[in-house]
């Protein structure tokens, strides 16, 4: 078993010996949830070491001399989480320790300071660092800039460059925002194809959402189907019904069937919208998982003006037709990922299980909701070799909860224990990870 000690250091940021390779570990007796197939494998033993998970097998076989067992009888194994929008230098490394806490083992960055994610990325790899893994883009490419983490992408050869220059930093690929001008859009789209890089973001406010999916953009967020071309002329309160009868008018489902045809994914984060209605006015800082973001974030989140009273039933209303719009997708076959665009005084973690709640109240069952957390972040980043679902071969990061998602989408939150690259954090040092999360948030 890990020390807690150890792993309080390690999520402080403290520097040191890297640690040493984990020890060979045996999961038995364990019920396996395969995402793959929709089912559950019982009565399984999966096998770990050198950070891989070594073989899956039926629990009467034999364990290998040396490894450390752990009973997993009563319990549920799922591949570790993937958050597929975030923002983590605008969440602070406060976050980090939080995110593995809740299972949380992989992230797709969408937008931060690349030199600081990097030196997390190099920190976590060596063991220095308790932190999932992470994919990242750099600055996000935007006609405007509106905060330190996006760059204005300038004209078609400017914007070109910019790629170029990304692409030999080594980012993993482009984010792209909605105030993009049009004729920068499709030359970064078509350079990017060139450089190898995909595109995610949301969908410039001159650009169509079926001319994103057939330049191949992978696309963020519900709402960025709405924005510019759809709601020209639609005043706020009007939109709730405008998304009603573009749903109603079969639009929808020749929109949604090409995003089929083209295998373009999109990244529900409802629970962002969800949220802000469930917390209206300062009732936010009554959640008491709000210790767990940094300190200088809700300080910002504070001066700002809370949603009025007025806006609060349009918002409510809007989130319900992004929910039949996620629905529909659902329906129509679009592969769907789960994010919680951690940014500011989002809370890291939690929310991406209020994420999955939150689908399934949209119409997606638990499989479907667990697989836009797992299998399909595996496919879309190109990573089934690695991640997805629990097989040898794959990378050691798991989660074992104490009830079955299947049967209900809020046992994700049931956390007994995450495998982390091959090392087993028990729930006492989850619950440290919180503690030191939450020490870095207060001083963040």
């Amino acid at each position: 078993m890990l020390l807690t000690v150890p792993l309080l250091l390690q999520a402080l940021g403290a520097m040191g010996k890297p640690s040493l390779p984990p020890a060979p570990l045996a999961i038995t007796h364990i019920t396996i949830i395969d995402t793959e197939r929709g089912s559950t494998q019982s009565d399984m033993t999966v096998l770990i070491r050198d950070g891989r998970i070594a073989g899956v097998e039926p629990a009467a076989a034999a364990l290998p001399h040396g490894v450390e067992e752990i009973d997993g009888r009563g319990k549920f194994l799922l591949p570790g989480l993937w958050d597929m929008h975030v923002h983590l230098s605008w969440a602070t490394a406060s976050a980090l320790p939080v995110l593995v806490a809740n299972g949380v083992t992989g992230v797709r960055d969408c937008g931060s300071d690349l030199t600081e994610i990097d030196d997390w990325r190099t920190k976590i790899a060596a063991g220095l660092l308790v932190g999932p893994q992470i994919v990242r883009p750099g600055p996000i490419l935007n006609g405007q800039s509106f905060n330190r983490y996006q760059l204005v992408a300038g004209g078609p050869a400017e914007a070109r460059g910019i790629v170029r220059v990304l692409k030999w930093l080594g980012v993993d690929f482009i984010k792209v925002h909605r105030r993009l001008r049009r004729d920068s859009y499709f030359a970064i789209i078509d350079e990017a194809r060139k450089q190898g890089l995909a595109v995610v973001g949301h969908i410039p406010m001159t650009v169509r959402p079926e001319e994103a999916s057939d330049a191949g953009q992978l696309i963020e967020h519900e709402e960025t189907l709405f924005e510019g071309t759809f709601s020209a002329g639609v005043a706020p309160a009007q939109l709730p019904e405008a998304i009603h009868r573009f749903l109603a008018s079969g639009a929808a489902d020749t929109l949604f069937a090409r995003f089929v045809r083209n295998r373009t994914p999109l990244t529900s984060t409802l629970i962002a919208w969800r949220y802000l209605v469930e917390h209206p006015g300062t009732s936010w800082l009554s959640d008491p998982r709000m210790r767990y973001v940094a300190r200088s974030v809700k300080e910002a989140a504070r001066r700002a003006p809370p949603l009025s009273a007025e806006d609060l039933p349009v918002v409510r209303r809007t989130l319900a037709a992004y929910g039949e719009v996620l629905g529909a997708l659902n329906r129509s076959g679009v592969t769907l990922l789960a994010g919680t665009d951690l940014a500011g005084a989002r809370i890291p973690g939690f929310t991406l299980h209020d994420e999955l709640v939150t689908m399934v109240d949209a119409g997606l069952t638990p499989l479907q909701a667990l697989r836009a957390a797992t299998l399909n972040p595996a496919k879309i980043l190109k990573k089934t070799d690695d991640f997805g679902s629990v097989a040898a071969g794959k990378v050691a990061d798991l989660v074992m909860l104490d009830a079955n998602p299947l049967t209900d989408i809020r046992n994700t939150q049931r956390i007994a224990a995450v495998v982390l690259s091959g090392k087993l954090l028990r729930r006492a040092d989850l619950d440290a990870l919180l503690r030191a999360g939450e020490d870095m948030a207060g001083k963040n």
